[in-house]
């Protein structure tokens, strides 16, 4: 390992050149170090040792009421706190994975058949033709079959395993939907948990019959992909577009974290406020959007310009100004 980098600083560089994926798996980020020469060798117990000392981190960094760089995805897989969305990006982020769970609990909750019959619609969904809900007539293993046209020629007939479980899917339950299956038909197993080791190397064993997966976080993602079970809003966002020059957009100073006193008087009475930025001021141990909102909220809901309401004092000359003076023109 080079000696000015301990593992940690070669997962964060790692991640930080990282531009298309969310995360990576630790057994990639020591792969890419060994190429770029960050450590001796890319096994098991050098890319084993990045995997320690990020949960390390991580859990040293929650002991100690901070925030870790990385984050953990679980299996493996780590990114950094500082790509993760931010403000409104995040609260949408956050509205989505709950729902998610909601819906997984819905599923938990559904009979038998019609989960079944729910599986069978989401095959239609993916391009499936000629779907049966077997279940009922006792075919084996088998709940579900279909059939996946390719090129409009080809037909692979499909039989599908369903099971409502919170345990993971063990290798047993693989081999019996695979001994269910006749010539030239492969198997498709579909659960609301997920899938122990030895299940995922059954599956994929490549002497036997296909086996493909879906565990219920990939299912409930494809029921929210074609809107099953849920509804989808559009959100916009506007910014600014300084780059087109139709419009003259004035900068704005850079505030650091400390903020800026800002004050102002209204009936006989001087009020104080923290200007951090034009989307961030604190008033009365209230954050408010803009000055506007928080001069708005000192006048008892009557409107104002709160960057001429609001005043600061230049450090520069001593003088006191408007606070419209802090963006520059």
């Amino acid at each position: 390992m080079a000696d000015t980098l301990t593992y940690l600083d070669i997962a964060y560089k790692i991640l930080k050149e990282e531009n298309k994926a969310r995360s990576l798996h630790y057994k990639v980020i020591a792969k890419r170090a060994f190429k770029l020469g960050l450590i001796e060798s890319d096994d098991l117990i050098i890319s084993g040792n990045i995997s320690s000392a990020i949960n390390a981190d991580i859990r040293k960094s929650k002991i100690e009421g901070e925030e870790s760089k990385f984050i953990t995805y679980g299996k493996g897989q780590y990114g950094l706190s500082e790509n993760e969305p931010k403000g409104i990006f995040a609260e949408i982020r956050d509205k989505n994975n709950q729902v998610k769970r909601q819906l997984l609990e819905a599923l938990l909750a559904m009979p038998p058949f019609s989960f079944e019959e729910l599986v069978g619609e989401v095959l239609r969904n993916l391009g499936f033709e000629n779907i049966t809900v077997t279940s009922k007539s006792g075919d084996g293993g088998i709940d579900v079959t279909g059939e996946l046209v390719v090129a409009g020629a080809i037909k692979n007939s499909v039989c599908v395993q369903v099971k409502r479980w919170r345990n993971n899917v063990q290798r047993a339950s693989i081999s019996e939907l695979r001994g269910s299956l006749r010539p030239h038909q492969t198997g498709l197993f579909i659960t609301t948990s997920d899938f122990s080791k030895p299940s995922i190397e059954e599956a994929n064993d490549p002497y036997k019959a296909p086996i493909s997966l879906i565990n219920g976080k990939e299912f409930v993602d494809i029921l929210c992909d074609y809107g099953i079970g849920v509804t989808a809003e559009e959100v916009i966002i506007y910014d600014i577009d300084d780059e087109n020059g139709l419009i003259d957009i004035p900068g704005q100073v850079e505030v650091d974290e400390e903020g800026i006193e800002i004050f102002t008087k209204y009936k006989g009475q001087e009020h104080y406020a923290i200007y951090f930025s034009p989307s961030k001021v604190i008033y009365n141990n209230e954050v408010f959007k803009s000055p506007s909102a928080a001069g708005t909220k000192v006048q008892n809901g009557l409107p104002v310009n709160g960057w001429k309401f609001w005043k600061f004092i230049d450090e520069k000359d001593g003088k006191t100004y408007p606070i419209d003076r802090l963006r520059e023109k």
